[in-house]
């Protein structure tokens, strides 16, 4: 099977909710399940454009709990993120200067920062049990799926 799939499954199984941070408040949003759920209306001019975008969530809420506009908000915010990351060497790198550009809360932008670090190590430690697998890189289509 392929190993990109494989990862995908993984990803999208295990973990397949938002949770937070108690401590801290820090969303924590896995992309895999925020890809899979289609959005009832359109979010391209938010994640193009330079509206600010917060998104409260409560600690352990799930992705299947959360409303239509919260599900855009982190759709949207994914958009823009993940414009900035690249695969090297099976890592993903986030090449972001100034998040401030991104026009995102600070905690929204260390979700994803999180997130990146948590299939970094993922991807790291399959390798190390002899399991490698091949992340997926960002391509733009990947994105523009995010917008629907």
């Amino acid at each position: 099977m392929n190993k990109t799939v494989i990862l995908s499954i993984f990803l999208g199984s295990v973990i397949a909710s938002c949770s937070g941070d108690q401590d801290k408040g820090i969303p924590v949003v896995n992309l895999e399940a925020l890809h899979a759920i289609p959005l009832d209306h359109a979010i391209d001019q938010l994640a193009k454009d330079t509206t600010f975008i917060d998104v409260t969530l409560p600690p352990n809420a799930r992705i299947d709990q959360l409303s239509q506009q919260e599900l855009g908000q982190l759709k949207a915010a994914a958009y823009r993120f993940y414009q900035h990351v690249t695969l090297e060497n099976n890592q993903y790198r986030v090449d972001l200067k100034d998040p401030k550009v991104l026009h995102l809360s600070e905690q929204v932008v260390k979700a994803y920062e999180q997130a990146i670090s948590n299939t970094n190590h993922f991807a790291d430690s399959m390798a190390k049990a002899g399991q490698a697998i091949q992340l997926p890189p960002v391509s733009e289509e990947y994105l523009n799926n995010l917008l629907k």
